[in-house]
């Protein structure tokens, strides 16, 4: 089984949608979000409009571990216009595309 170590989770068209996008896609029955508060994510799911959703934004893209229950897999945030899930163990450089277009 490969396990993928940078994941594009939404691309850049979402726009300042991305971080509600985040909140509401996030598949929480098949991983654990660390890192992040209930209340974060609702203020998030709220949308930009909420007077708190670009510093909570701030805090989950700094804090959040999303881990794969099924393989214990880690990730953390990365965004470059692109939201990105990045495995804990990948090194800049290992994947070389990535880093190069980040």
């Amino acid at each position: 089984m490969c396990k993928e170590k940078v994941i594009l989770f939404c691309d850049s068209a979402s726009g300042q949608y991305i971080p509600q996008r985040f909140a509401e896609e996030l598949d929480l029955d098949r991983c654990t979000l660390n890192g992040v508060q209930d209340n974060e994510l609702a203020i998030l799911k709220c949308g930009p409009d909420h007077e708190h959703y670009w510093d909570v934004w701030a805090a989950v893209e700094d804090n959040a571990r999303i881990v794969v229950k099924s393989t214990g897999q880690t990730f953390f945030l990365y965004q470059d216009g692109d939201l990105w899930l990045i495995d804990e163990t990948a090194v800049p450089g290992e994947d070389h595309e990535f880093w190069e277009a980040a």
